[in-house]
């Protein structure tokens, strides 16, 4: 059967209900199977509160409507309680539950046909007993894996810090492990204003005005992605989702619906792909980096230019296996985790690839102070953090 994805301009506010309504119907109507007291799932990208910075709630508020209005029982759930800040006062906590994923209880369970989250995980109870699961992605750029969107969102299931778990495992295949475990029903990507640039190290929220859905994740990323100007190849998650017969990865086999694509595509500006040393004395040797680890090493670079410029000290960067390590000149940090077998000869930067957060390596070396928790993010050698 082929997928089918609804598109319509939205913007603002006010006409987020408007937009809705007219994405459902084209979809024909994918609500209307809810029963009395189903317990609908609502999983919005919501853990930061920077204006532009997150899913509107006033789309939450218009699905969970619809979703009381069938009678069941919606619920918004994400993890840290930022969620709380955003939507406790909002008119959206008139019609659903508002919880925080790390006050939930949680079931170890494991993922069949799983290829990188191959041992059982913790995760809320609510994702795997909920009868109906509405993802709500925001559309971002993202430094590592390209795009962020419908299928990166169920990430944010994993309570707490666990999403450390998933980036030491491989974030493409995890998120396509993710997406195994609990299938979306359905997926209303907020695309009114969406995050461009070299997110999330750093970028820029941009209104780009439409709302698109589906009852098939990939299809949706496909057609957004294309909408926003990537190429869905391009991006090892959805690859990899579409080699498990998870949905369809060429634009050609979807079934757009609505306002046609043409009509709401832009160009995002994206995060860097090349390596640019900022300047005499940085060091990186990255050549046999994986694409993701690459990437993640060219936003470090463009994030922290300033810093590594206003600082005069020397520094080498090493990503990816190495037969034999290159000369190690000044503060070292080694980034992945091919490097493992070396990581006391440097600070070393775990994941594949490694989180956002895990810049603050790069600023210790630089001996600049860091915060407790972005201290756990990496792995100083045991003789320097004794002399430290």
């Amino acid at each position: 059967m082929t997928e089918q994805v609804a598109l319509t301009a939205a913007g603002g506010d006010a006409g987020v209900p408007d937009g809705l309504d007219r994405l459902l119907d084209l979809l024909g109507a994918p609500l209307s199977g809810l029963r009395d007291g189903d317990e609908v799932l609502i999983k919005p990208n919501l853990f930061q509160t920077a204006p532009g910075f997150h899913v509107r709630p006033a789309l939450l508020a218009a699905i969970a409507k619809v979703v009381a209005a069938h009678g069941a029982r919606p619920v918004i759930a994400e993890r840290t309680h930022v969620i709380y800040e955003l939507l406790n006062d909002h008119e959206a906590a008139k019609y659903a539950r508002i919880a925080s994923f790390d006050d939930l209880p949680l079931r170890i369970t494991g993922i069949p046909g799983a290829t990188s989250l191959r041992v059982p995980i913790a995760v809320p109870e609510l994702i795997l007993d909920c009868d109906f699961f509405i993802g709500v992605p925001q559309l971002r750029t993202h430094a590592s894996v390209v795009y962020s969107n419908a299928m990166k969102n169920l990430v944010g299931l994993l309570p707490g810090y666990t999403t450390r778990i998933v980036h030491m495992a491989g974030v493409d295949e995890s998120t396509v492990d993710l997406n195994l475990m609990r299938p979306q029903d359905l997926v209303v990507c907020d695309g009114t204003t969406v995050i461009e640039g070299n997110y999330p190290m750093d970028g820029q929220a941009r209104e780009a005005g439409f709302l698109a859905a589906s009852r098939n994740a990939v299809a949706l990323d496909v057609a957004v992605g294309t909408l926003a100007g990537f190429d869905p190849d391009s991006v090892a998650y959805l690859r990899d989702a579409h080699a498990r017969g998870m949905g369809p990865l060429a634009l050609e086999d979807i079934e757009l619906l609505g306002t046609p694509l043409a009509e709401l595509a832009f160009d995002m500006v994206k995060a860097p792909v090349e390596i640019v040393v900022p300047r005499e004395g940085i060091h990186v040797y990255a050549e046999h980096a994986c694409p993701a680890c690459s990437r993640f090493v060219a936003g470090a670079m463009k994030a922290l230019a300033g810093e590594l410029c206003a600082w005069d000290g020397e520094m080498t960067v090493v990503s990816g296996p190495q037969v034999s390590l290159p000369p190690l000149r000044g503060e070292v940090v080694l980034v992945g985790n091919c490097l493992y077998e070396s990581r006391d000869l440097g600070i070393f930067v775990e994941g594949c690839p490694p989180r956002a957060i895990q810049l603050a390596a790069f600023r210790y070396a630089m001996g600049k102070p860091v915060g407790d928790h972005e201290r756990t993010q990496f792995r100083v050698p045991p003789s320097r953090a004794a002399a430290r």
